[in-house]
């Protein structure tokens, strides 16, 4: 039973990823439970205003697009100069262009967060605020724009996977590793700081690793590993 069950996880990691995050959107005792953790009353979320999440709000956005950017200029320069700088061509300009443009900015940033009216734990009754919690899956009106759901910093940080998808085939499966870490660690501050449940930053690994993998498939032209080297998903 035990091998049978280690082969199925192996062979369709999206399946049993997307089987946790459907599970945590049914499951709202581990949402609030998580962000519990990180909450103090008559304090709030200690983290909220601390060093590393200032940075992770506010200046990590910045440094990945204009990573994006700078690989745009380089494939730019490299047409007007009729040579190649650092291995940028078209295709890879396009593939990190469009997956950062249509996962974290489209999908994630404009149709849901605007849209899916779901509160952030520091604006809920539970830690401290007025509104009401809601399963991540349900359109609700407890938020106006700019909600909990999905999180847009936790899909900027597992969007790295799209360097890490480039990465040798010797080193990939260390990049993706490197890449999921990344991403693990920005959607932690994010709880932390009481701006996203665990399900946010779940749906948002699911959206912008999935983008991402198939722009990989296409644009690239080299099919893409599982974001854990041969088998696994998203943590």
């Amino acid at each position: 039973m035990i091998a049978a069950t280690a082969e199925l996880l192996r062979a369709h990691p999206w399946r049993w990823s997307l089987a946790i995050a459907v599970a945590l959107a049914l499951l709202p005792g581990v949402d609030l439970a998580v962000a519990g953790w990180f909450y103090t009353p008559g304090v709030g979320f200690a983290a909220r205003h601390n060093e590393l999440g200032e940075f992770v709000r506010k200046g990590l956005p910045h440094l990945l697009i204009g990573s994006v950017i700078y690989v745009i200029v380089l494939w730019l320069a490299g047409e007007a100069m009729g040579q190649r700088f650092l291995g940028v061509d078209r295709r890879i300009a396009a593939y990190l262009g469009l997956s950062l443009a249509l996962g974290p900015g489209l999908i994630v940033n404009t149709l849901l967060k605007d849209n899916w009216g779901r509160a952030r734990p520091s604006q809920i009754v539970e830690f401290g605020g007025e509104m009401r919690y809601t399963p991540p899956l349900v359109p609700a009106d407890q938020c106006v724009d700019n909600c909990s759901f999905v999180s847009g910093h936790g899909a900027l940080g597992f969007w790295v996977i799209a360097y890490a998808l480039l990465a040798p085939p010797a080193w990939r499966p260390v990049a993706i590793a490197a890449a999921l870490a990344f991403g693990a660690v920005i959607g932690l501050v994010r709880i932390a700081q009481g701006g996203h449940f665990l399900s946010d930053v779940l749906f948002s690994a699911l959206i912008t690793i999935g983008v991402t993998m198939l722009l990989h498939r296409w644009l690239i032209g080299v099919e893409a590993p599982s974001p854990a080297g041969e088998g696994g998903g998203p943590a």
